[in-house]
């Protein structure tokens, strides 16, 4: 199975003096799709100055139609030599075509990239696809991290869960996602990292819980190894 997917990159880059903005995409990415991605991004926050590098990957359902699946990654410092410059690699994916995949979003990370250069600018990014075998439900996760039933148990009853991490939870979320209901992921979004809660994301890790402000309803869990 070949699942569709557009692609656009939005950052900021030392190549160029316009601040953040809209690196390159591909020719089936829709206006609002673009706009909405900077918003996304835009409420995705700054790095703390104690995160030497800021690093992630998210995911969730845009207003405009399809899920914006994302890799971040950090390149140093701005045009104008701010460090904490950021870059966004997105993926567009239909809904129909996000449920073929499992609404598994793990299953496209490998098809981001975090190298840009200015010779990007200058060009169209293709239309990308995924090989997938997946028609349901993914491969139960290996993983055995303590906490993952806890915050299955959240998602499944509509919570949302921040976890303080001082690096993103790549490895917690897939447990995660490896054990949830599909008509949970069909619904729920992830960040394995970000630096405010503007998304609203379901389960998301965050640099610091403190001054967050929280719904009576939220998990937390306040501490920093759940990455592992």
């Amino acid at each position: 199975m070949r699942i569709p997917f557009e692609q656009a990159v939005y950052g900021s880059f030392t190549f160029w003096n316009r601040g953040y903005g809209v690196l390159a995409h591909s020719a089936g990415c829709r206006p609002e799709w673009l706009a909405e991605l900077r918003n996304v991004c835009q409420r995705y926050g700054e790095p703390p100055t104690a995160a030497t590098r800021s690093g992630g990957f998210f995911a969730l359902p845009l207003a405009s139609g399809p899920w914006l699946i994302a890799g971040v990654h950090s390149h140093g410092c701005d045009d104008l030599g701010r460090p904490g410059a950021m870059a966004f690699h997105a993926l567009f994916v239909g809904r129909w075509a996000y449920r073929l995949a499992g609404s598994d979003p793990f299953a496209f990370e490998h098809e981001i990239r975090g190298d840009w250069c200015e010779s990007d600018q200058h060009r169209a990014l293709p239309r990308g696809h995924l090989s997938c075998r997946l028609t349901g439900r993914p491969l139960p996760s290996a993983g055995d991290n303590p906490h993952a039933a806890s915050i299955v148990t959240a998602l499944i009853q509509r919570r949302r869960v921040l976890v303080q991490s001082s690096t993103p939870i790549g490895a917690l979320a897939r447990d995660v996602w490896g054990r949830l209901p599909g008509r949970v992921r069909l619904r729920a979004s992830v960040a394995t990292w970000a630096f405010d809660t503007g998304n609203n994301f379901d389960l998301v890790a965050l640099p610091k819980l403190r001054g967050i402000a929280l719904d009576t309803s939220d998990v937390m869990f306040g501490v920093t190894d759940l990455a592992k």
